[in-house]
């Protein structure tokens, strides 16, 4: 597992250097989420010592993360990217940044640290921050939803400097995986026709996709040669996550289940469709 890095204690002008790479630690190690974050670390004890009176801060600004899309997640590692500009008339010596979890930043909050930032380089530039979402050690059922991001610049004299924990956000999703197999395949008009389906959502606590009961999943039809599906019954999900219903086939066409998700919590799913020939 990874823990938190550690600010170098330097007078440089790089006051913030290793801040860039979280190392390495050994699988016994702490989570990654148990040490005081960076951008609190060097907001109380580790800012650069004097502020010239002419110095002007860097400013962050336009801060995106995922291309503010909601972030879907399973059980595999998975990278997300972040961008943000910085005005900085003294050029950019270091900047840093990492995506966080609840209201308040301090030493308990779950965090994931940044793996490298590019383009910070100048005085007024678009900076590219990546992350990689490890679900085994970022991630519960109770950290679903939404994230913040937190961004810290230093000007290249090391002596100006800028810090918002709360610089912009992302909605981190469970993901779901979705069924549907219609049967029989070579049904005749008017004769019944079964649609199953399948709804399984990650769950994080236990690292799988398990099954949940009482979902809602729509059951859509849409006839061949048409350009859109019509809804045709609203079921919930059985105890092993399953659905199943019975419909009179009318003619040739594509079936699908489709899942709303849960807002802010679960991402949304649409099975693929299942052709049937009525014959």
């Amino acid at each position: 597992m990874r823990t938190r890095a550690t600010i170098a204690a330097v007078t440089s002008a790089l006051a913030l250097a290793g801040l860039v790479t979280p190392a390495a630690v050994a699988d016994d190690a702490p989570r990654r989420d148990s040490s005081r974050p960076v951008l609190e670390k060097f907001q109380q004890s580790e800012k650069p010592a004097a502020r010239s009176s002419k110095a002007v801060a860097p400013v962050i600004s336009n801060v995106v993360v995922n291309g503010g899309k909601p972030f879907v997640v399973g059980i595999a590692d998975k990278p997300i990217r972040a961008v943000f500009n910085v005005k900085s008339p003294g050029g950019i010596g270091d900047a840093s940044s990492e995506i966080w979890h609840g209201t308040t930043y301090n030493e308990n909050t779950p965090y994931i640290p940044m793996d490298g930032v590019k383009g910070c380089v100048g005085t007024w530039v678009n900076c590219t921050a990546d992350f990689l979402v490890m679900p085994s050690i970022d991630l519960s059922n109770a950290r679903a939803g939404k994230w913040n991001i937190g961004v810290t610049v230093i000007d290249a004299a090391g002596v100006s400097y800028a810090v918002n924990e709360k610089a912009g956000s992302v909605t981190i999703l469970r993901e779901s995986r979705l069924t549907t197999d219609a049967t029989p395949e070579g049904v005749k008009k008017g004769k019944p026709l079964t649609v199953n389906g399948s709804l399984r959502i990650v769950n994080w606590n236990a690292q799988n996709f398990g099954a949940y009961a009482n979902h809602t999943v729509h059951l859509e039809f849409m006839k061949k040669g048409a350009k859109a599906y019509s809804r045709v019954k609203t079921l919930k999900t059985d105890k092993s996550g399953n659905v199943k219903t019975t419909v009179t086939a009318s003619a040739d066409g594509y079936w699908r289940y489709v899942y709303p998700g849960v807002a802010s919590v679960i991402a949304p799913k649409t099975s693929v469709a299942d052709f049937i020939d009525v014959r």
